[in-house]
C-alpha cells in the first residue's frame, strides 16, 4: 500500500536530483495563489532548462474521476502504481486510487520478473512502452486479474501493441499532457486502436491543426528554470478561452487521432513526412530484430533544406543502417548520428538531442 498525503499545497513534487531547486521554485511561485496545488517537472525535462506546471488538485481530482468512469472502475479494482509519482503518470494513478479507495500496489523500480509477481491482484495499471517491450522481449504472459494495461507516455508501436496482446496483455492506447493532469484520450478496450476524448475535455483545432483543449483539469501555470523562474499562466497560453497545444491531431466526433507535435510532419525534398508514421515504421523493424530502443529517428533543422532526417543509432546497430534506408523509401535518411548509448529520462523518453 502506499501512503500519500493531499495536503494543502503548494507541494513540489520532483526526482531527487531537483531536491535543490525546490526551494527556489516556490520562492519564485509565492506570489501567485497556488493553495492545494502540486508543482510538477514535465515528464520530458532534462538537464538545462527545467520546466513544468502547477496544477491544482481539482484539477488533478477532475481529470482521475473522468479516467475512473472512463473504465467502469470500482472499489474492487486494484491499482498498480509502476510509474514515478513526481510525474503526472504516477501521481494520476494514486488520485484515481485515492477517490474510489482502491487498494494500491507499489509496483515502482522496474524489473521485469518481480514487478509480474507484485501484479497477480492487480486489475489495472500505467506503463510506458520500454516497459511493455520488456515483457514482450522475455516472453512473459499477462495475470489472469489484469484487466487494462494502459501504456502512455511516449509512441507505442502497431507491433509491439500486437505482440504485446499475443501474450495476452490487455494494452490500452492512450493519450495525455501533464497540461491536463494526464489523459487527455484513450481506447476502451485493448482491440481498438480508437482513442476516446474524456468528457471532461472540450476539443477542438485551429487552422494549423494544433491541438486546442479547455478543460476543468487543465494546468494553472506553466514555468521554466533557467537563469531565473519564468512564469506563464495557462490564459496566456490560450486562444479563444482554449489552451493551445504543442499537438497536432485530427478530431472526429469524440475521438481524435494524434498527429504528433509541431514540426513532426514536414515537407522534405517534395515528400510529406510524418515522424510518427517513420517512429512507427522504425518501431516495428527494431522489434523484429530485437533491438528495441537501439535507434532513434528525429527531425532537425537544417540550414539548406529548412528540415532534415537524421537517424540516431548505437555504434554496434551501425550496421543496420542501409537496412532502415530501405524500409524507409521513398523517404530519404540525411544524416546518421552514432551514440555509445542513449540517454533517457526515467520514463524511457529519448532526452534532447
Amino acid at each position: 500500500m502506499i501512503d500519500f498525503d493531499f495536503e494543502e499545497g503548494p507541494q513540489v513534487i520532483a526526482h531527487p536530483q531537483y531536491e535543490g531547486v525546490k526551494k527556489r521554485i516556490l520562492e519564485g511561485l509565492k506570489d501567485y495563489a497556488l493553495k492545494d496545488h502540486f508543482i510538477l517537472f514535465s515528464s520530458g525535462t532534462t538537464g538545462g532548462a527545467l520546466k513544468g506546471y502547477a496544477i491544482s488538485k481539482k484539477a488533478l481530482f477532475a481529470n482521475a474521476r473522468a479516467v475512473n468512469e472512463h473504465f467502469n472502475l470500482t472499489k474492487d479494482d486494484v491499482w498498480g502504481l509502476s510509474l514515478p509519482h513526481y510525474h503526472i503518470g504516477g501521481l494520476s494513478v494514486i488520485a484515481r486510487a485515492h477517490l474510489l479507495k482502491n487498494k494500491l500496489i507499489d509496483l515502482r523500480g522496474w524489473e521485469p520478473h518481480s514487478w509480474l509477481e507484485k501484479i497477480l491482484d492487480v486489475t489495472i495499471t500505467t506503463i510506458v512502452p520500454t516497459q511493455l517491450y520488456d515483457l514482450v522481449k522475455l516472453g512473459l504472459t499477462a495475470p489472469k486479474k489484469l484487466r487494462y494495461i494502459i501504456v502512455g507516455g511516449d509512441f507505442l508501436s502497431s507491433e509491439l501493441k500486437r505482440r504485446a496482446m499475443d501474450l495476452g496483455w490487455p494494452v490500452i492506447r492512450t493519450f495525455g499532457m501533464s497540461e491536463v493532469s494526464s489523459q487527455l484520450a484513450s481506447a476502451k478496450k485493448p482491440e481498438e486502436d480508437e482513442i476516446h476524448i474524456m468528457p471532461i475535455h472540450h476539443v477542438k483545432t485551429n487552422s494549423d491543426g494544433r491541438l486546442m483543449v479547455k478543460s476543468e483539469a487543465l494546468f494553472t501555470l506553466e514555468f521554466r528554470l533557467e537563469d531565473k523562474l519564468q512564469v506563464t499562466l495557462a490564459e496566456d497560453l490560450s486562444e479563444e478561452g482554449f489552451y493551445l497545444a504543442s499537438d497536432r491531431a485530427e478530431i472526429h466526433g469524440n475521438t481524435m487521432k494524434h498527429l504528433g507535435r509541431l514540426g513532426d510532419e514536414v515537407k522534405i525534398s517534395g515528400h510529406l513526412v510524418n515522424l510518427l508514421i517513420l517512429k512507427n515504421t522504425l518501431g516495428n523493424f527494431l522489434i523484429e530484430k530485437n533491438i528495441f530502443g537501439k535507434m532513434e529517428i528525429a527531425i532537425q533543422d537544417d540550414e539548406r533544406k529548412g528540415k532534415k532526417i537524421v537517424l540516431l543509432t548505437e555504434k554496434e546497430q551501425a550496421k543496420r543502417v542501409e537496412e532502415v534506408r530501405a524500409i524507409f523509401q521513398p523517404v530519404k535518411i540525411d544524416e546518421v548520428i552514432e551514440v555509445q548509448s542513449f540517454n533517457r529520462t526515467d520514463l524511457g523518453k529519448l532526452k534532447r538531442i
